[in-house]
């Protein structure tokens, strides 16, 4: 399947519009393309941001941010931290720092480059696929391993609910 494909795959994707998910396959140079159908859910990544600001978390997974103004905040939140710090203490905060935010850029076409970094937090050196997950406003790249680690968790909650 390629990026772009109609949404009509899901079956489901019309029951509640404020979720996504898909596989994405990385191109060459771990090189990302957000379908159309994740673009269209979300108003900042519609609208043309130019960045993105990657915030790894645990688990395998980051959330992605639009740099303005989110990402330019959390990034002053970092430097006041930075220059309050004493001396050890804040070339250890600059190194978690360095460890968790990433900032992408983003083409017209929904393209972006996973940093090296990014990429290993992600898994994808061994398969090469993240999986983007959309709720509501917020987007999210995990490593497809630890999503499909929780998918009979997932599988579960919902035989759960269809038994009433």
């Amino acid at each position: 399947m390629k990026a772009g494909r109609p949404p009509s795959w899901n079956p489901v994707a019309h029951l509640n519009s404020e979720v996504w998910t898909d596989v994405l396959t990385l191109a060459s140079k771990a090189r990302v393309t957000f379908p159309p159908a994740i673009r269209q859910r979300l108003p900042w990544l519609r609208g043309g941001a130019k960045y993105l600001l990657a915030v790894s978390e645990p688990g395998r997974r980051a959330e992605l941010l639009p740099w303005d103004p989110t990402g330019q905040q959390a990034i002053e939140r970092v430097r006041a931290a930075i220059d309050a710090a004493e001396a050890p203490e804040r070339d250890d905060l600059a190194l978690a720092a360095m460890d968790r935010f990433v900032r992408l850029s983003l083409d017209d076409a929904g393209r972006t480059t996973l940093s090296a970094p990014l990429a290993s937090h992600l898994d994808t050196e061994v398969d090469q696929r993240v999986r983007v997950v959309v709720r509501g406003p917020r987007l999210w790249l995990w490593s497809e391993r630890r999503w499909e680690a929780g998918r009979a968790a997932r599988i579960a909650i919902l035989a759960n609910a269809e038994r009433g």
